[in-house]
């Protein structure tokens, strides 16, 4: 199949993918873009609705393989350049673009190896703070993210962008507090809470078992039920003239911290 009007309605569908995500609940689908973010996708098991290339733009790049064979997807869509800019975020680059199925996950499916390490955000709002926070979550082998009564679409293509595609790389999961609370108790995995209202600081906590670091939203903080659940609340010490970092920076800190732990374990052992 080859498109080259812009009033195709595959074209129409995709432009209200990108721009509504009740559209995107609806429809369980979202839009990927960009040779990384595609082949990440597909290699996660992401069943393909659609895959849009455009062949004057188009290059395959072995580290990022793309499996174009119809096995892989419903059908594969040769378009125009016109076309291709159109639905895409940026202009007359890399030239395929993924329509895959949003999967569905649960904290019941979630396998757990020894001693995980959970990553948990509370009403994160930003897109770009959410791809960044993704970015930092796989370079450090978090083992799952679970994001709690969210307020941005997990699959915004916004957050797709800023995560480089890294939303795949590792288990995503949405869930009210309640369920998390219970789901981690449930793990015996050790809570730490990330808040100003304490005198812990992050480095005095041992993060090398089964550990949980928790971050409220970026406006309103730690939420009321994670500092009554938390096994410890700890922080970062701040030295300037404000008393807060921006989220993904705090994220960074406290799960390096984990890992610098974990390392440092494993020399010792």
């Amino acid at each position: 199949m080859n498109i080259t009007s812009l009033q195709n309605p595959l074209v129409k569908m995709i432009l209200k993918l990108q721009q509504k995500a009740a559209v995107r609940k609806k429809a369980g689908l979202f839009v990927a873009e960009g040779r990384r973010e595609v082949s990440l996708a597909l290699a996660a098991g992401i069943q393909a609705s659609h895959l849009l290339v455009c062949l004057d733009m188009y290059r395959a790049d072995p580290s990022y393989p793309i499996d174009m064979d119809a096995s892989t997807c419903n059908h594969v869509t040769y378009v125009a350049r016109q076309v291709y800019n159109k639905i895409a975020y940026r202009e007359d680059a890399e030239g395929v673009i993924l329509v895959g199925h949003v999967p569905v996950r649960g904290l019941s499916g979630l396998e757990l190896k020894d001693r995980p390490l959970i990553l948990v955000l509370e009403k994160v709002e930003k897109p770009g703070n959410l791809g960044a926070i993704l970015r930092t979550a796989d370079a450090a082998g978090v083992d799952a993210v679970i994001l709690t009564d969210p307020v941005t679409d997990i699959y915004n293509p916004n957050v797709i962008r800023a995560s480089l595609g890294c939303l795949f790389t590792l288990p995503v999961i949405s869930c009210t507090t309640e369920n998390a609370v219970e789901w981690l108790n449930s793990k015996h995995i050790s809570i730490y809470a990330a808040a100003l209202q304490t005198d812990t600081y992050y480095y005095g906590v041992d993060m090398r078992g089964a550990t949980a670091l928790v971050f409220g939203a970026e406006d309103k903080g730690l939420g009321e039920a994670w500092r009554h659940q938390a096994t410890r609340i700890i922080k970062i010490p701040m030295s300037g003239h404000i008393d807060s970092m921006n989220i993904a920076a705090s994220v960074a800190v406290l799960v390096f911290e984990a890992v610098r732990q974990r390392k440092a374990k494993q020399l010792r052992s």
